[in-house]
């Protein structure tokens, strides 16, 4: 397990842009994909769907904010009063793609911002990110095993 800080935004794309292929690098548009800020009743959304995440509690710190702790790693999930919101904490990807999905149930128009390196990602291409990461991990431990031996 990969543990990193991630930070992420999690951003509503344009319809057309859902037909894309993902990951996309944001510096390579020409128009800007991203379909404006989240709207009130789109957040008010997004917020309780956040609270049916398992191991989610409000952070009661003055935002309007979710701590995801989980096994694999502690991830917050706040809500700006523009309409942004973010994911951010030292993690592995799992948690990321499980409240990222949870998020897409609510809806279907949004994509996540690696904020780190400017791509953009949908549902699959996050997963196959996960997935990657899962195999280096499990290389890295078969590796040490290997040699321990």
């Amino acid at each position: 397990m990969r543990m990193f800080f991630r930070e992420f935004a999690v951003v509503r794309v344009k319809s057309k842009v859902r037909a894309w292929e993902f990951p996309l690098s944001l510096d390579e548009c020409a128009d800007s994909p991203l379909a404006g800020p989240l709207d009130d009743a789109l957040v008010r959304r997004l917020d309780q769907a956040c609270g049916h995440l398992p191991f989610a509690r409000r952070t009661h710190d003055g935002r309007k904010a979710w701590e995801v702790c989980t096994p694999r790693g502690s991830l917050d999930v706040w809500f700006t009063s523009d309409g942004s919101l973010f994911l951010e904490g030292v993690t592995s990807l799992n948690p990321v793609f499980a409240v990222f999905a949870q998020l897409l149930e609510v809806c279907g128009d949004l994509a996540l911002e690696d904020r780190i390196t400017g791509e953009l990602h949908d549902r699959a291409s996050l997963l196959r990110l996960v997935r990657r990461d899962e195999q280096r991990t499990a290389w890295r431990f078969s590796a040490a095993a290997s040699l321990a031996a």
